[in-house]
């Protein structure tokens, strides 16, 4: 039977070690000096070297794979009599004293406390030529007395570099070629382990070959491809309802569920996000060449408020998605929502459509078809109804004349951190800011934390750079007012319809 690939090239040398400079330099360090400690704590994502380490350090001190060292998976010997069992080993291994011999802990956070308690007076006063090394991807759940006892070494995720250039090695060994697109790809959605990326790289070559593309990889990975994301974005832009379910149908087909598409078009818009506020970001370095297009093509067609919008449609989608007995047509709702916003009753969506209505967006030409497809006498009613709204649509506007405001304040908040400490940044942090007037930005707390809102309203360096980063960001010189809000929050669902009611002077848009 043909071993795994990632047993196969597991490291066997501390020189074979990627990506983990500093815990190796440390270990190095011990083994040349003879000054290793009695217990490790290694803490770090899966797939980084953890157990490769504890395993590379029993052989550096000449312990027989079989007879010294011994592996015990926590998840699965987690209870009080699995601990006396090893400690009675261990306790029986010290009347025979010897060469070293290393007992290795993977998942030591799911030992019940019960059992970490019991391994307590083992793990502090262990026979001199006994090591432990504990191994988790969660130490915040393992205990501090257990914590305490240890030296703990932090694993790093591996950049996506380095898995690259390991996957290279390994394709030039096993004559199993894929494209750098490919490989890039792969180091992207293997978060940081080594392990999932040879996997992932083993599974895409069985499947698809030398000739495997980015879209084949998605398939695998239970993504949509590029091209669906790209029937998307046009169909956003063109209002094409039947395109977009046909998406979805074809993703059903697949074998792709509801989750998983959802995940995917989140990573989606969040890219863009990125590209259109933080083009610098690291996170975008590995995107591959066609999915940075089609993003830089995508935020041509989906303007600002577009965007954000859909981003809290996706954050709504999530939040309800888990709790639901009917995903599919959850799912369905929502990209009809994306694709058609009169369909929606957020406060976003209903902005959206009073800019529309406006003529202040014309973001495709399906949008402005619909209006110059009206009837005659439909346009002449519409024109007689205007005099009587003036009023509510002046008022609307003078409300939107910071444009944007709520997509620059996460990138005003993050310039403002730059310069304000860290207690005086967390006061912007505990706060809502919304526009008032045409020229005025009110920072309202709510009535339960005085405290704050009289720190806001005696630090003259946060307002005052609060209007410098607006001035800089978005060319507008504000006013700056710090209030106290009596009520209870109101959901942007109900500040939504009631936004909506006013504007449209409708009884119910649900």
């Amino acid at each position: 039977m043909q071993q795994a690939l990632y047993r196969k090239y597991r490291p066997e040398k501390l020189t074979e070690l990627v990506g983990q400079e500093e815990a190796v330099s440390l270990i190095s360090k011990q083994i040349e000096k003879d000054s290793l400690g009695h217990a490790y704590l290694f803490s770090g994502p899966r797939g980084v070297g953890k157990t490769s380490l504890a395993r590379i350090i029993a052989t550096q001190l000449g312990c027989d794979p079989v007879f010294d060292i011994t592996e015990i998976d926590a998840a699965s010997n987690n209870k009080v009599d699995d601990i006396r069992d090893m400690n009675e080993s261990v306790n029986f291994i010290a009347s025979s004293p010897g060469k070293k011999r290393v007992y290795i802990l993977d998942e030591v956070h799911m030992l019940s406390n019960a059992a970490s308690n019991a391994f307590l007076k083992t793990l502090e006063e262990p026979p001199e030529h006994i090591i432990f090394i504990l191994a988790t991807t969660e130490p915040e759940r393992v205990l501090e007395t257990v914590k305490s006892r240890t030296t703990h070494i932090v694993f790093k995720k591996i950049p996506e570099e380095e898995i690259v250039k390991t996957l290279q090695k390994i394709g030039k060994k096993e004559k199993m070629k894929l494209s750098v697109e490919v490989l890039s790809t792969i180091a992207s959605f293997s978060d940081g382990s080594l392990r999932d990326g040879i996997n992932l790289f083993e599974q895409t070559y069985n499947t698809f070959g030398t000739k495997s593309t980015v879209d084949d990889l998605y398939g695998i990975l239970g993504k949509l491809s590029t091209k669906e994301f790209e029937i998307i974005v046009n169909s956003i832009e063109t209002q094409d309802t039947g395109s977009v379910l046909g998406v979805l149908r074809d993703a059903y087909q697949k074998g792709l569920q509801p989750n998983d598409i959802v995940n995917s078009i989140s990573e989606f818009f969040r890219n863009m996000f990125y590209l259109k506020y933080l083009a610098g970001d690291s996170k975008l370095e590995s995107l591959t060449p066609t999915l940075k297009k089609l993003l830089e093509d995508a935020d041509k067609k989906i303007n600002a408020k577009q965007l954000i919008r859909i981003l809290d449609l996706i954050d709504e989608l999530n939040h309800n998605l888990s709790n639901s007995t009917s995903q599919h047509l959850k799912l369905e709702l929502f990209l009809m929502k994306v694709i058609r916003p009169e369909l929606g009753s957020d406060i976003k969506t209903v902005s959206y459509r009073v800019d529309l209505l406006e003529g202040k967006i014309s973001n495709s030409e399906t949008t402005i078809k619909q209006i110059n497809s009206k009837p005659h006498n439909e346009d002449t009613a519409v024109a007689k109804e205007v005099p009587k709204k003036t009023d509510i649509r002046k008022n609307v506007q003078k409300k939107e004349s910071l444009g944007n405001f709520d997509v620059y304040w996460p990138k005003i908040l993050e310039e403002m951190k730059k310069e304000l400490s860290p207690r005086k940044f967390s006061y912007l942090t505990a706060v809502r800011s919304e526009v008032e007037e045409e020229d005025t930005i009110n920072l309202i707390v709510d009535k339960e934390n005085e405290f704050l809102f009289e720190q806001l309203k005696k630090s003259q360096e946060i307002t005052e750079l609060l209007k410098s980063t607006t001035a800089k960001m978005m060319g507008l010189e504000v006013l700056v007012k710090v209030s106290l809000n009596p009520n209870a929050r109101v959901s942007d669902e109900e500040k939504g319809l009631s936004v909506a009611q006013e504007i449209f002077d409708v009884e119910d848009l649900s």
